[in-house]
């Protein structure tokens, strides 16, 4: 089954106010949320190309990337290629999951419309 994604993250820049020479902020386009971070930090951890960085986010900022290390002492080949498939490959996950929230709470509400409806029937009262 192949995944459709209808758009992929990308790093569109690196926040020079929020970075130095151990830790970069980059921005991503679209933003990047709590639920996809979530999802990345658990991905990144099982690649071993990316076990000397650590990763962070704040409430409003960009994906952080904590080297321990000066940032032009890291390995860097292809490593923005790596972590834009590792955010798109979480941006899905978490799409999916909040897919499936959707439809959960929409059966919810509609068990629960049948049985309003069910008692207004019975009880020959309209709902409003």
């Amino acid at each position: 089954m192949q995944e459709s994604r209808s758009s992929n993250m990308r790093i569109t820049s690196i926040n020079r106010k929020e970075s130095n020479e151990y830790h970069l902020e980059l921005n991503t386009e679209p933003k990047l949320e709590q639920a996809v971070f979530v999802h990345f930090q658990l991905l990144a951890a099982q690649d071993r190309r990316l076990k000397s960085i650590a990763f962070s986010k704040l409430e409003n900022s960009g994906l952080i990337l904590h080297t321990g290390a000066l940032i032009d002492s890291v390995n860097s080949d292809g490593l923005a290629s790596l972590i834009e498939d590792l955010l798109t490959k979480a941006e899905s996950i978490a799409a999916r999951e909040n897919a499936a929230t959707n439809q959960e709470a929409k059966l919810r509400d509609d068990q629960q419309d049948a049985i309003i409806e069910a008692a207004a029937k019975k009880l020959g009262i309209p709902i409003r």
